[in-house]
């Protein structure tokens, strides 16, 4: 199935610490923000592959193994990456 950006940084978000939150109300669309930062900065896209690493780092061993079997690499795309944990951690994009 074919996912928005917009969807994936969703899902995303509902397996991120509580720190880092969804924003729809800035930008002109939806971004996710840190709430430690400041002045409330968005995430930039080029920071969702650290933020996917966040994720997987907290995951138990099961959900590492079968995260590794979905990959197959570890040169994923954020994109792809959200894919594998929303389906590893049940949620729905």
């Amino acid at each position: 199935m074919n996912y928005t950006d917009n969807q994936l940084k969703a899902a995303l978000a509902k397996m991120l610490p509580e720190k880092v939150r969804w924003n729809t109300e800035r930008w002109n669309g939806l971004t996710m923000v840190c709430q430690d930062v400041r002045n409330n900065d968005p995430v930039l896209d080029t920071e969702l592959l650290h933020l996917c690493w966040l994720v997987e780092e907290n995951a138990n061993v099961y959900e590492s193994a079968e995260l590794a079997i979905i990959l197959l690499a570890y040169h994923a795309s954020w994109q792809q990456r959200v894919i594998a944990l929303a389906k590893i951690k049940g949620i729905e994009i």
